[in-house]
């Protein structure tokens, strides 16, 4: 409203000032290289220009306003999308950096849980090893028991046959005749006992 009124401020002066110059050259007739008719052309001119500009104000000067609103208004509006934008990505970055703390510590829970996975998996394979071992070692003791009694009724056996292969060849080289006579009458005597009883 304010640069309304000091344009029609300013046109208002320029037409008095131009009434008065040409009123005045004819008044005075004097000439000094400029005439009433081209005074008279300026203000018509002057006066054609001034309705232009006041009949262009009038229809131009909602759509001008409202497309220096609407500009405004995008540009505010982009500025502040930006601003969200601009917050959104800050939020993100915290949580980004958030994640990558939480990463590294579930990266150290998962190696430290392998860790001890390991560990309990070394100790259950120990555990196994040497309950198979001690199964081996309870079946070898058995074998071994069994062979060795085994050896022992074969060794009996061989010790028997040698003891009476020895005993014959003992026999045999100490009975005498006289000797053999005598257990064969004492043979004879036991079994006539034992039939008579």
């Amino acid at each position: 409203m304010k640069n309304l009124k000091g344009i029609g401020s300013l046109i208002f002066f320029f037409i008095i000032t131009t009434v008065s110059l040409v009123f005045g050259a004819e008044a005075g007739g004097e000439h000094h290289g400029v005439t009433s008719t081209q005074l008279k052309n300026l203000l018509w001119f002057t006066l054609n220009f001034i309705v232009l500009c006041l009949i262009l104000y009038k229809f131009l000067k909602k759509p001008i306003v409202d497309m220096f609103k609407a500009r405004q208004e995008n540009i505010l509006k982009q500025y502040n999308e930006l601003l969200e934008k601009k917050k959104e990505a800050e939020a993100k970055y915290v949580e980004l950096q958030e994640k990558i703390k939480n990463l590294e510590k579930e990266a150290q829970e998962i190696y430290q849980n392998y860790v001890e996975q390991g560990i309990k998996e070394k100790e259950r394979i120990i555990a196994e090893a040497n309950a198979q071992a001690e199964r081996i070692k309870q079946q070898a003791q058995l074998y071994i028991q069994h062979e060795m009694e085994k050896a022992k009724a074969i060794l009996r056996e061989e010790i028997a046959e040698a003891s009476v292969k020895l005993a014959e060849e003992i026999l045999k080289k100490n009975i005498t005749e006289e000797d053999q006579k005598r257990m064969i009458r004492d043979f004879i005597n036991e079994i006539k006992g034992r039939v008579l009883h």
